[in-house]
Order: structure tokens, then sequence, then C-alpha cells
């Protein structure tokens, strides 16, 4: 197995973790496995050591479980290889050898699929309600160094970071004054006209929304000329909402050559999520999709101050390994405190924090923060992140779509209407 275990006879065993050091013996399994899986690795060192373990083998043919069957476990693959079946009629082989493996094969009340052994096989189980645990907030290691990860402990940049952040000397771009000014416009209840005005103060701004409104997206039947009509046609929510994505593409810049491409990588990431979350809030029918799009733009937004901070010392000093760490411990934290800053209602906020969260979820209604998971799930369809994801099915977001629940077919289509929009986006998002 995994562990280097050695091999156990019986059809069922019953065990509890024990750390590394401990006396290796048929029944224990390491801690530094137990942390791999997700996302029961969230838990502390304590907790994993409590968790009490069932282990089962099953031979070639044999159903580890049935789709709508009550679930008493959450089932990991440890050894061999099984295939598993949606609702859907689509399956997939998964491989104890593979990452897809460190994911639960299932994890709802009720099991999504069904699941047969194509080999010799072994089981790790855990009790069912070990998820309600593991769907913490995410941690804080820029307060609280028991939360820094081993990787990132001795990292110069990281700590340089952390000084400059508990000094208050973070810098936060502004959100721009023109969406600033609209926001407050509508707050306070402002009619059309008023509105008009304060999107002609920035011609750029205002002849952008024009193309919007006249874009695939939206597909008006009859062209729209002036800034009056866009407004009228969108309504003032929307409005705000484009306002804020199409001024936001003058945030990501840097004069830094290297930084500026990382920049602008990250922008169009953003706008190709943006466009993805806008065709599945469209999908799913109980999502604004305008409210979803600027979702996918600010998803990654926290790695700006961790860019600009870059920009501000000497290249000499950080590598780009260095920058990718901290992004990848960091960028959800900062981006949900970005978006506080700028006035961002709760429910965008916290997008950022969760977004390759695969399996967390606030409550049993769809959200904006699940869409947006499930649009960056599809972003990487495709490319060489696509085998680290794990299978659909077990993603809380997916399960929440319910009987709209997306087939392959579907997610290809997805991607194909999105595809339409990321390159109408990237001209009127792009400066």
């Amino acid at each position: 197995m995994f562990w280097n275990r050695k091999k156990i006879s019986s059809d069922t065993e019953h065990t509890s973790a024990k750390t590394d050091n401990q006396k290796a013996s048929g029944k224990t399994v390491p801690l530094s496995f137990l942390k791999r899986l997700i996302p029961i690795g969230h838990l502390s060192d304590t907790e994993l050591q409590q968790l009490k373990i069932t282990i089962t083998h099953h031979k070639p043919g044999k159903i580890l479980f049935s789709l709508g069957e009550p679930s008493t476990s959450l089932p990991y693959l440890i050894k061999g290889e099984c295939f598993v079946e949606t609702s859907k009629g689509y399956g997939n082989k998964i491989e104890a050898s593979t990452l897809k493996a460190f994911y639960p094969l299932s994890n709802a009340s009720q099991h999504q699929c069904t699941a047969i052994a194509k080999s010799d096989v072994s089981i790790i189980h855990f009790a069912h309600n070990v998820l309600q645990h593991c769907h913490t907030d995410p941690r804080n290691a820029l307060l609280n160094s028991s939360d820094v990860p081993a990787k990132l402990r001795d990292n110069l940049f990281f700590k340089r970071f952390c000084k400059y952040y508990k000094k208050g000397e973070l810098v936060i771009p502004s959100l721009p004054d023109v969406a600033v000014k609209l926001r407050t416009a509508i707050q306070k209840d402002l009619g059309i006209h008023e509105i008009v005005k304060i999107i002609n103060l920035d011609p750029v701004i205002a002849s952008k929304l024009i193309q919007v409104v006249n874009s695939p997206i939206y597909r008006t039947v009859n062209e729209i000329s002036t800034c009056q009509g866009a407004v009228t046609r969108l309504g003032l929510i929307t409005t705000r909402n484009l306002v804020t994505s199409i001024s936001m593409r003058n945030i990501f810049k840097s004069k830094n050559k290297d930084l500026n491409y990382r920049i602008r990588k990250i922008w169009k990431q953003s706008i190709q999520v943006s466009s993805i979350s806008h065709t599945l809030a469209q999908f799913t029918k109980r999502i604004d999709p305008d409210e979803a799009l600027l979702a996918g733009l600010v998803h990654n937004i926290g790695a700006i101050p961790i860019i600009l901070f870059a920009n501000s010392i000497n290249s000499e000093d950080y590598t780009s390994e260095d920058i990718n760490l901290c992004l990848t411990e960091l960028q959800g934290l900062l981006g949900n405190i970005v978006l506080e800053k700028w006035g961002f209602p709760e429910s965008i906020r916290q997008t950022p924090r969760q977004i390759e969260n695969w399996y967390h979820s606030s409550s049993d209604r769809l959200d904006i923060s699940d869409i947006v998971l499930l649009a960056k799930f599809h972003s990487y369809i495709g490319s060489k992140q696509m085998q680290n994801l794990p299978p659909i099915h077990t993603l809380p977001a997916f399960q929440k779509l319910g009987d709209n629940a997306l087939t392959p077919d579907m997610s290809l289509q997805t991607l194909h209407n999105a595809k339409k929009q990321i390159s109408e986006a990237m001209s009127l998002f792009n400066p």
C-alpha cells in the first residue's frame, strides 16, 4: 500500500491513525499519508490521530457501493483500481497510484455513483461526519505561525511579506473612481440620468459598456448606441457589476516585465473563469449571470498585493517559485481582504477563499462561490492540471445542481459556449 504496510489477509480491519515516529505495525496508518488525503488532510495532527479507520479488501468485479445507497463512510482507494459510474451514465477509472486516489470515491449522504473493483482493491473508510470538521475556514498564515506550511517556514520572501502585512504596509489597489461613484449612487437610489452622467465621466468605460450590451453575451436585438440606452437595457445592478468589471482592467499592470507578464496571465485566467461562470449561471438559472461574471473576474484578485509587493523590492531578493508559493498559500485570504475594502457583498468576498477548496460547502443551497468553483474546475479541462482534479461527482458544488447535474457532453458544451464569450470578453475587458 501507499505507506508500505504489511499485507493483511482479513476482509475487514479496524485501526486508528498513529504518527510516523511510532513503531510501525500491521495496524498503523502513518500520519504523513493521512495528511495527503483531501479534504481530511486539513484536520490538525491531533484530530488525524484520533480518527477511527476501517480498511476493507475486495476481489475484482466486486461492487464496492451502489448509486443511491445510504453512505455510512468516506471511502478512499488505497490499492488497486476501480471503475466509478454516475447516475448520468458516464464513468472513469481510478487507480490507487494516481493523485485522484487522494480524493474520496464518494462523499454524499447517499452514494452519487456506483463503484466496482477492477482488480484486487483495498479501501480505507472514515466516519462520514469527519467532513463536517474539514469544512473550516482556510488557514491564516499571515498572522498565525502555526498555520504556515512547512515549505514556507524558511522562505525569506514569505517572511518578509508577512512582516510587511503585520506592519500595516500592505498595498491594496484602489477600485477605480468611476466604479466607486457608481456604487455610491446606486446605494443612494439615484436615477438613471445621474448614473449615466457618472459613467460618461470616463468615455472609455462608457464606450466599453455600449460594446458589452451589443456583444453576444447579451444578444441585443436592436443595436444600442448611447450610454443611457445601455443602462436602460441592462438595469442598474448589472450596469454596476459590468462597470466594475470593465474598470478593473487598469489594475492589472506592472512596469517589471516579468511581473507584468504574470499579471497579464492572471487577468487572462480571470476572464476565462468569469466567462465560464456566466455560462454556468445561465445553465443553472439559479444564480444571476452578471454577478457570476463579476465574481469570476475577481476570484484571484488576491494575487495583486503579492505582485505589488514583489514590484516594490529588488528582483534579486526573490524567485518566481517564491511568488508561486505565496500565491498558493495567501491569494484567497488576500482576495477576501481586497474585496472587503472595496465594499463587495459577502457572497462575492468569500469566493477567492474557496476557489480551489473543492470540498467546501457553506450551505445546501447553490451560491456564487459554487458556480465560480465549478467554472475554475472547467477551466482546467484539457490542461495539464486536469489530471490532478477530483472526480466532479464528489464536489458538493456539483451535487447541488441536482437533476441538472452536468454530464461530460454538457461540460464540453459549456466550454464551447464560454469560448465564444472569452474571445469577446478579452477585447472588452483588456486595456
